[in-house]
């Protein structure tokens, strides 16, 4: 009898299942984890041979402001081990003496100063001016996009002499993927740029895996081009979240670069639906809302109707009740009448789209959540099922399923993307 692990933090979850009942198990890529002299080589070829723009040698010079923005707690990028061949690049320039980082956070809470030093490292921490963005804090208005996005932009970003961006590209429900401009929309955007922007989100382009004819993702790169991002510098990370592949240059152009190679590492063919779906979030797993983006990636492999196992740890907390039933009234409205109060602003769509592309999922299928940091009650208010340990939730879907049911497993649903086949 097989038995599956399932990424869950820096540990595993587990079950055993009898291979009758075991149709596909997708998502372990077939690389070597890289060495530190890896990682760092990845990112200096890619700073040195940037896609569509010039390299930062001859970007900056002495005297300039530059700030460097770094996307936040909710991701995974290591940050920490980009920054030093940035750092540099820029001082090989002469441009050393007026550089700061941005915490592109968005909307989400501010990093405490123990999550910045985990995200940049103790030594850009100590040298470097920090400051995490404000999405109604000082803002410059850059004019509108073609689509009517009002672009309000960080001053700090916005009146720099030099910008660069360090993200990672991995799937995303919204923005088909994480990376590019997203560093700007959300990241250093205010609140009512980044409302209108999401609320664009019921195009049936606006889905994981879509970049190209998707209106929030292309509203976002127009509104990167008004804010004058010079260079993004974008990671693609191992399961373990370490640097395998970086691109670096234009924010289109680059960025376009990296969707085709984290393709062909994450790309998964599914070319049947069992009934039911066990689905790992990791590496968006902090919070119970990032880890739904991985149930966008099992989607396909599970038939409607059928339960979706999302195993998760959310190492943020379960946050509060009031939190929990707000998010369960959200999702289980109708789609369409979910978006029409988004469009009023009768809910925010900083969080409503990604509660509108939910509530898709739900009305399809049935999900059940296995994780530490939740109780069955509390998981109850969420509006979801609850799975006291893997083994027992398995077990219980394939029961309840019937006889013949089988089971697809996905265990890095946070980074695996569906291709097509062939």
């Amino acid at each position: 009898m097989p038995t599956i692990s399932v990424p869950y933090s820096e540990a595993q979850k587990r079950f055993e299942i009898a291979e009758s009942r075991l149709l596909s198990v997708f998502g372990f890529p077939d690389v070597a984890e890289p060495s530190p002299e890896e990682e760092r080589a990845a990112v200096v070829r890619a700073l040195r041979q940037p896609i569509g723009a010039a390299p930062i040698g001859s970007l900056a010079r002495a005297g300039q402001r530059a700030v460097i923005l770094v996307d936040d707690w909710t991701r995974p990028t290591p940050a920490f081990k980009v920054l030093p061949a940035v750092l540099e690049e820029l001082a090989e320039a002469g441009c050393s003496e007026n550089v700061s980082i941005v915490i592109a956070r968005g909307t989400h809470r501010r990093l405490s100063p123990a999550e910045v030093e985990h995200k940049v490292g103790k030594e850009a921490m100590g040298r470097l001016e920090v400051s995490n963005h404000e999405a109604e804090g000082d803002l410059v208005y850059l004019g509108e996009s073609s689509r009517g996005t009002p672009a309000w932009i960080n001053r700090k970003v916005a009146e720099a002499d030099l910008r660069i961006a360090i993200g990672s590209i991995v799937a995303h429900p919204i923005a088909g993927y994480g990376g590019g401009a997203k560093i700007i929309v959300p990241g250093v955007a205010g609140r009512e740029t980044i409302h209108k922007n999401h609320s664009l989100a019921d195009d049936p382009n606006v889905t994981l895996g879509c970049a190209d004819g998707n209106p929030v993702r292309e509203d976002m790169e127009e509104i990167a081009r008004m804010a004058r991002l010079d260079l993004v510098v974008n990671t693609i990370l191992s399961p373990a979240r370490r640097v395998l592949d970086a691109v670096a240059g234009d924010v289109v152009l680059a960025h376009r670069k990296g969707i085709e190679r984290y393709r062909r590492i994450y790309g998964a063919e599914i070319q049947e639906a069992a009934e039911v779906g066990v689905v790992g979030a990791s590496p968006r797993d902090a919070t119970f809302g990032h880890a739904t983006f991985a149930l966008y990636a099992a989607l396909p492999m599970v038939r409607p109707g059928g339960a979706i196992i999302l195993v998760a740890p959310c190492t943020d907390g379960p946050g509060t009740r009031e939190g929990r039933e707000s998010f369960r009234r959200l999702a289980q409205m109708a789609p369409a009448e979910l978006m029409a109060l988004i469009r009023s602003g009768e809910v925010d769509a900083s969080g409503g789209a990604f509660d509108h592309a939910y509530s898709k999922a739900v009305s399809r299928y049935r999900v059940v959540l296995v994780s530490d940091s939740y109780s069955r009650e509390e998981a109850e208010q969420l509006g979801v099922g609850y799975g006291g340990t893997l083994q027992q939730a398995v077990d219980t879907a394939l029961a309840s399923a019937g006889d013949g049911a089988k089971a697809s497993v996905m265990p890095l649903g946070g980074l695996t993307v569906p291709v097509a086949a062939g």
